[in-house]
């Protein structure tokens, strides 16, 4: 609904203005006098201001003139409203920024016509701002995007230049002082640098297939204790690594829930990733699983003993490239993979946090409805 302001020191006038805007669907406020529209103006931040010319002590077109000194009211449209006919009083009028004059007394369809006129005038300025800062956000996310992924890409690539310089220095020095063994942590270098490219380019390359494409799901009933399971053992080698414990919270009993496993698995994974780089020992990551009562929706959460997450980033961290300060930080996609996925399957996620308290990623899944075929997962 738009909202109008009218400034007038004639009650009788405005009364009647308020009640033919209001019988026309506008939302209208007003003022009896310059000062108060001056103020009601800056709180209400109308869409259209009515304003008197003739009024005591600040006539309408000082009112003007101060409104369009005010940045968040300097796009607002002004109608003056005047008794005067004088070509110089409609000059000055302009002069202070006004941008039409209606002259008493006026007829009904006049004002009517020029309030949608302004109304229409003022949506489409609004909708060519709204435009013209979301292109700024999309150059300013497009510049941000190109520096994240060559600073991403520069250190690995670094590590292999600096690795592949010492063999050929050695390859071509008469003495060959490099070796068998030292060549091999080299290769190695050069080798897990290059996986890390790797991985950083498909995870860009799957997210935006997942935001463009919209893939079909390969869907069919999924065991989620079985899948986790798997995701665990997956993971295990990595968790001795980091010497923290697995911990399992399952009901006896879970309903399949309709899902593309695979699609489904790399969540498991891309959570406990997450989970087992911020988790220091002797810390613990919990998987639980259970089934939302009256809600008809499996839920998903992995918990963990590590660092936290500040609040002001719990709701930053599910978008692209988003990397957090300090020893939070990676390629910022798989935590946007997940949120991809999950919504892909109609589902939601989200993380809760306290900076040192831990992390708990949790995701819910709809399940099918209950029918007699319906089965049970594996406790």
């Amino acid at each position: 609904m738009a909202k109008i302001l009218i400034v007038d020191d004639e009650f009788d006038l405005v009364e009647g203005l308020e009640a033919l805007l209001a019988s026309h669907g506008y939302g209208v406020a007003t003022a009896l006098s310059g000062a108060e529209g001056l103020a009601a103006a800056q709180e209400q931040a109308p869409d259209l201001i009515l304003l008197d010319v003739m009024m005591p002590h600040m006539g309408g077109i000082e009112v003007c003139r101060r409104l369009k000194a005010i940045p968040a009211l300097r796009e607002v449209p002004v109608l003056l409203i005047t008794a005067l006919h004088g070509t110089s009083d409609k000059v000055a009028g302009l002069d202070a920024g006004a941008d039409d004059f209606i002259t008493k007394p006026f007829e009904q369809a006049e004002l009517l016509a020029k309030v949608r006129a302004f109304l229409r005038t003022k949506s489409l300025r609004d909708e060519l701002e709204n435009s013209y800062n979301k292109l700024r956000e999309l150059e300013n996310l497009r510049d941000f995007l190109i520096h994240t992924i060559i600073h991403d890409l520069s250190g690995p690539l670094t590590a292999i230049q600096a690795s592949l310089a010492f063999l050929q220095d050695d390859a071509e020095s008469e003495k060959g002082e490099i070796s068998r063994e030292e060549a091999r942590k080299f290769l190695t270098t050069a080798s897990q640098n290059c996986e890390q490219m790797t991985q950083l380019t498909d995870a860009i390359l799957e997210v935006n297939r997942l935001e463009m494409d919209k893939p079909a799901l390969k869907q069919a009933p999924v065991d989620l204790m079985h899948l986790a399971r798997a995701c665990l053992e997956r993971m295990e080698p990595r968790r001795k690594q980091v010497n923290v414990a697995f911990l399992t919270r399952f009901p006896d009993v879970l309903p399949p829930v309709p899902a593309d496993e695979a699609l489904l698995g790399r969540v498991f994974v891309n959570l406990l990733t997450n989970s087992l780089k911020f988790t220091r020992p002797p810390g613990s990551i919990t998987v639980c699983l259970r089934e939302v009562p009256g809600e008809g929706q499996v839920e998903c959460a992995i918990q963990d003993t590590g660092m936290g997450i500040p609040t002001e980033n719990l709701e930053k961290i599910f978008d692209k490239f988003f990397q957090g300060r300090g020893s939070r930080r990676g390629f910022g996609l798989g935590l946007a993979f997940c949120k991809l996925a999950v919504e892909a399957h109609g589902g939601k996620i989200w993380a809760e946090s306290e900076t040192g308290a831990g992390s708990r990623f949790v995701f819910r899944l709809p399940m099918p409805p209950a029918g007699p075929d319906a089965g049970a997962g594996r406790a």
